[in-house]
């Protein structure tokens, strides 16, 4: 998978995203991805070079998913409002696959 599947996959399924750059590094936020206890959060994935692209072990959430510091959570370079989730996707990603991903992370502490 390139981030390009990944970009036309979220068009493709009507996910309103954006694009965030913090110093060198370039985030794609993906809008209000709701789970099933009604909850719903933005999610930054970085971007990073390479083909295939392999995502880094990180989500980025806002709002805060769980307690910081707890259940392998730290500050985000986002901001304050936001949460990094170290959380490692170890298969090949398809879009829909590292969407299920991002889901699974939403839904289990």
């Amino acid at each position: 998978m390139t981030l390009d599947d990944l970009d036309k996959h979220l068009i493709a399924v009507g996910r309103p995203t954006e694009t965030k750059v913090v110093g060198n590094d370039v985030y794609t936020v993906i809008k209000g991805v709701a789970v099933s206890n009604g909850n719903t959060y933005d999610v930054g994935v970085k971007r990073n070079a390479g083909t295939p692209w392999l995502p880094e072990a990180a989500l980025h959430v806002r709002p805060h998913r769980v307690t910081m510091g707890e259940s392998a959570s730290q500050a985000s370079p986002l901001g304050n409002e936001w949460q990094y989730l170290s959380r490692r996707f170890e298969r090949p990603p398809t879009p829909q696959s590292f969407i299920a991903h991002i889901l699974t992370v939403l839904e289990v502490p």
